[in-house]
């Protein structure tokens, strides 16, 4: 069949069809010619590997469809031979329990995570009968399950093997237990046996879930009895060729002689080329020997990288005829050309640097409770991303399937995958031996060998092993730890240490935000991923309340010319800012209809209850537009400050979108689902999350038009090419289009690599004479690559001459109610030491999940944090007439918000809004008022509890000022709401 399936496609070739055209459709000519029931693997991509490659390739039976099934709930099945007994129930494979509604139905009501819908965990029994062809008969077979949990299989009553793996798949011999015609396949999957990694986000149950079941690909796999086992790919870039290390499987108990031949071709390139063939005899060939060689490219291969993706498929073909049995067998790997290094403070990717804009993937995917196993929707999900400029992706602690790292290699994605752990202690074992004879009777524990209750060292040697076996070819593939913030010793130094050894194509650390409690280096890491490489020298902008200290988007008035120089001036590896961002967005419950698979909302329901009973959920759309545009506000601080940091190597999000788990923490500016909120535009996001980003540096966002404006600009490039001689434009345009003032900066090349100064900007701001937000807006002419920033100038000086019918006081006192009683008004500026119904202010959104830190904190014995998410306003309201804003919170409030208390005025009627309502959390869903009005009486009251008395240094403290006498001193200024008095009393004593 192989050579009539070879010259059919050699005429395909000859009649005019390109050579992945034929390959195409000469993989659909195999699937027909082969049967339903046995068909080879043959690959149809792009690369153009000459067909008779193809020849002579693993043969596959899948076993996707219907299982028998059974639950085993008492862990009798092994001792009752299950393995043999007729199952009752079905199952659709791939898949989980959860999938198929098996287990218990429960209706969980949380609010710290998503709910599963039906859950189990323990012993669950999937059999098939299989029919063995008789050409099987004789060849090597082997059961491939792409990813499940713990795992025993028999066939035919025999057992076969033992796996469990949470990071690589699975394969178990089945040579000496299958026979021709119908075969019984058993396979026991037990979830409630975990290694001890602890709350791993490959197996917890805030994140995707400790499913049960066999995910990814389902099938029995024959080759010869000699055959290519596995191959590595190590490139040698600057001398334009790859080191082949092959692995020889050989079970025939007798030495053989065979050829290798060798092709390679390049695809995911614009013109995929065929370099030359190799060929080489090697003798007395026996199981698990080694064949190395160098493929050299007879022509400059191209290099992979996250700008050019160039793949390259190597194509091996081993056939054995030395005057005995012929044996062949054909298979492929792909790889990149590429070279990723650490040098000093930097990351080098083919010897040019690399600033890593990362986001964290916790293992969020809420229809399946498994992430994707096919390649289009990680492609999907990596394009997706780097739309927003996002060219890196760390996997928090659990390592994705292969699809994913293929999507990578296509995309031009740097990973940065992680064992499934969250423990330190490398002597752990999941249980000690008189809990597992509790757990598992001793023919169980027998079955399962050395791999079973393994300690943690060794489960993580294995892990890696496997790893490194299974995904080291893939180039996306470029960093890798243990896990997530865990502690330190000498084992750990020892994985490292083995893995830099073991496989040099990477870089190694121990974790990610290890020792993060008391930060330090560990010796030996290639590269630290860290929030604070001391007590105080963060390179993150927020941080957790109750952390030893706090970032600079918070605490420090707000400028451009945050940086994290001083704190990594000292660390001689590159570092990487660990779980940036963190800022909290309302929940949208317009999402909730979208969890139709195996998770349900149920903590987003119970938000929805809260705010419906706290009498504002009609406000919900616009909680959510404000919080995120704030949001969105804070992640572009943070992503400039990392890029104004000249030697930081890079920063991973946390998250661009959601993680409904794990306290539940809605920080997304994409939902779970990696939709937009429509809170901003990948266009605009990019602007400032990109590989060329042109940076303003100024000392504040709040000016007067008595100043005179003037900033540095610079340009992080971390771009392909050096600019020659470019052009920097910049323009300072008003709110009505109106262009101030303009001009052009050029200070020679912009070299790639590194953030470079190209000039500064002065000016005057006296032709401005109100109040305006205005954009001053940088261009690098002739390319795409241009950013633009808000700044707010004002009046010098403006008069705060208060109109003889109104009063403004800092008490409800008996001057303030004898003028209110004469029908007067009164803005009241309340002493926020006489405000026990309030929270503290605050500029950024919450950081990630407000009950999960008040905790925190309260266990520390500190004040937890003010909770809040920024304020909801009508711009076009006449209170804020004369001080230009939006309707969210932005920099010309921070100052602002920072001296504020919200009133908590959750006793008011249910139709009373505040005029600047500040916007709380879910866990507490306060009515918070940091400007309102009221009737009192024959007079009115407006309520400021920002305290602008003691901020009118300030321009904008001055400017809100003139604002609100103004509003008052209008007959706009007509509150409808008359507050019960005892109410008030109790708000503002």
């Amino acid at each position: 069949m192989d050579k009539s399936i070879g010259n059919i496609l050699d005429m395909i070739k000859r009649i005019g069809f390109s050579i992945p055209q034929s390959l195409l459709l000469g993989g659909a000519l195999v699937a027909l010619l082969a049967g339903s029931a046995c068909q080879r693997n043959v690959d149809v991509s792009e690369a153009p590997i000459q067909p008779h490659f193809f020849q002579g390739q693993t043969e596959v039976i899948p076993l996707a469809g219907t299982w028998d099934f059974a639950l085993d709930p008492d862990h009798v099945g092994v001792k009752e031979r299950w393995y043999s007994k007729k199952l009752a129930d079905t199952v659709t494979l791939p898949g989980t329990t959860d999938e198929n509604k098996k287990g218990q139905f429960i209706d969980e009501r949380v609010d710290d995570r998503l709910s599963r819908v039906w859950y189990w965990k323990g012993a669950a029994w999937y059999h098939k009968e299989v029919e063995i062809p008789s050409e099987w008969i004789g060849k090597r077979i082997q059961l491939l399950l792409e990813r499940s949990k713990d795992t025993h299989v028999w066939v035919n009553d025999s057992y076969v093997g033992y796996e469990n793996t949470l990071s690589g798949p699975q394969f178990f011999d089945l040579t000496a237990a299958v026979k021709e015609g119908t075969n019984r396949i058993a396979i026991l999957v037990d979830n409630s046996v975990l290694p001890p990694v602890g709350p791993a986000h490959a197996i917890d149950e805030r994140t995707q879930t400790n499913w049960n079941g066999i995910v990814g690909r389902l099938e029995l796999q024959a080759t010869d009895p000699v055959w290519i086992d596995q191959v590595q790919t190590y490139p040698d870039v600057a001398n334009n060729r790859v080191k082949v290390v092959a692995k020889i499987g050989n079970i025939t108990s007798i030495p053989v002689n065979g050829r290798m031949q060798v092709q390679a071709a390049s695809w995911n390139v614009r013109n995929p080329v065929t370099f030359q063939g190799h060929e080489q005899a090697y003798l007395q060939l026996v199981d698990g020997q080694e064949v190395e060689f160098f493929y050299d490219f007879d022509e400059e291969a191209p290099l992979w990288d996250e700008f050019d993706p160039a793949l390259i498929r190597l194509a091996l073909k081993l056939s054995v005829d030395d005057g005995g049995p012929s044996y062949q067998h054909a298979t492929f790997t792909d790889f990149g050309m590429r070279e990723f290094v650490q040098k000093g403070k930097h990351l080098l990717i083919n010897g040019d640097r690399v600033f890593l804009r990362g986001r964290i993937d916790c293992a969020n995917y809420p229809l399946t409770g498994y992430a994707p196993m096919d390649r289009e929707s990680w492609l999907e999900m990596f394009r997706m991303l780097k739309a927003y400029g996002i060219n890196h992706w760390r996997f928090h602690t659990w390592f994705p399937p292969k699809e994913a790292l293929v999507a990578a290699d296509m995309v031009g994605v740097y990973l940065q995958p992680e064992l499934p752990n969250k423990r330190s202690g490398m002597d752990l074992r999941s249980m000690d031996d008189e809990e597992a004879m509790k757990v598992h009777n001793p023919d169980y524990l027998a079955m399962s060998g050395s791999k079973f209750n393994m300690t943690l060292k060794d489960y993580l040697q294995k892990e890696a092993e496997l790893i490194f076996r299974y995904f080291g070819n893939h180039p996306s593939f470029t960093l890798f730890t243990l896990g997530n913030e865990l502690g330190r010793n000498q084992g750990m130094f020892e994985l490292v240490a083995g893995f830099k050894t073991m496989d040099n194509r990477r870089l190694y650390a121990q974790g990610s935000n290890n020792m993060h409690w008391e930060p330090s280096f560990a010796e030996g890491d290639d590269f630290w991923v860290i929030s604070r490489t001391d007590t105080n020298l963060h390179v993150r902008g927020a941080n957790f309340h109750g952390a030893v200290s706090s970032g600079h988007v918070d605490n420090l008035p707000p400028s451009t010319l945050v940086d994290y120089d001083h704190s990594i001036e000292h660390v001689e590896v590159p570092v990487i800012a660990h779980e940036t961002g963190a800022y909290q967005v309302s929940p949208d419950f317009s999402e909730i209809p979208k969890f139709t698979g195996v998770t349900r909302a149920r903590n987003y329901e119970l938000f929805e209850q809260r705010l419906k009973d706290a009498k504002m959920y009609d406000q919900y759309p616009a909680f959510v537009a404000a919080s995120g545009k704030l949001a969105a506000i804070c992640y572009r601080e943070e992503v400039e400050a990392a890029l104004r940091t000249s030697d930081l190597a890079g920063f991973q999000l946390l998250d661009i979108m959601d993680f409904p788990g794990q306290g539940t923490a809605p920080v997304g500016i994409l939902n779970v689902f990696m939709e937009s909120k429509g809170l901003i535009e990948p266009e605009e996001w990019r602007r400032f999350c990109s590989e060329v980003v042109p940076l303003l540096k100024m000392e504040k966002y709040t000016w007067t038009n008595a100043e005179t404006f003037s900033a540095q600009v610079d340009v992080a490039h971390y771009g392909k090419t050096d600019f020659s001689n470019p052009t920097l434009s910049w323009e300072l345009i008003g709110s009505t289009g109106r262009i101030f003032k303009k001009g052009k900066l050029q200070n020679g090349d912009i070299r790639k690599g590194m953030l470079q100064e190209v000039g500064k900007i002065s000016f005057p701001l006296n032709e401005i004479s109100r109040a305006e937000k205005l954009t001053l807006t940088l261009s690098i002419e002739g390319t795409s690559y241009s950013n633009a920033y808000d700044l707010w100038v004002y009046p010098e000086s403006v008069d705060l001459k208060v109109p003889a019918e109104t009063l403004v006081s800092r008490r409800l006192d008996a001057n303030a109610m004898q003028h209110l009683e004469g029908g007067g008004k009164v803005i009241l500026f309340p002493e926020h030491d006489r405000l026990p119904h309030s929270i503290r202010g605050a500029f950024q959104t919450d950081y990630w999940s407000y009950p999960m830190f008040l905790r925190s904190a309260l266990n520390q014995g500190k004040e937890p944090a003010p909770g809040s998410l920024g304020f909801l306003c009508d711009p076009d309201s006449p209170l804020l007439a004369h001080f230009p804003t939006e309707f969210h919170s932005n920099w010309q409030w921070w100052h602002l918000v920072k001296n504020a208390r919200p009133i908590i005025l959750d006793d008011t009627p249910a139709d009373y809004r505040p005029l600047v309502q500040t916007i709380d959390n879910f866990a507490r869903n306060h009515k918070l008022g940091m400007i309102f009005e009221m009737k009192m009486g024959k007079g009115s009251v407006l309520v400021c509890a920002v305290d602008i008395p003691n901020l009118l240094h300030l321009p904008e403290a001055r400017q809100l000022y003139y604002s609100l006498i103004h509003y008052v001193d209008s007959p706009a200024f007509s509150p409808q709401f008359a507050l019960d008095t005892s109410l008030i009393a109790q708000l503002l004593p």
